[in-house]
């Protein structure tokens, strides 16, 4: 999947999920209001599987300075 978003333009977990976020607020509204409500209903669907999908692939942001500082014990 890495390979193929790089091909599109998409070098980082951040792009896709941009992407992927566009299609989800655009996509789905536009088949409704056109008349296709199940094409509607499951484009919002495989958006969601493929949004929760690439959340799966992405690693977790390191701690800010705040949490490393509230969780370190003073050296006294």
């Amino acid at each position: 999947m890495r390979e193929l978003l790089k091909k599109f333009g998409y070098h980082n977990a951040d792009d896709a999920i941009e992407f992927v976020m566009a299609g989800l607020g655009i996509l789905p509204g536009l088949l409704m209001l056109s008349g296709f409500m199940l094409a509607g209903a499951a484009a919002i669907f495989a958006l969601i599987l493929l949004l929760a999908l690439i959340g799966l692939h992405v690693p977790a942001p390191p701690p800010s300075d705040e949490a490393s500082r509230k969780n370190k014990k003073p050296l006294s």
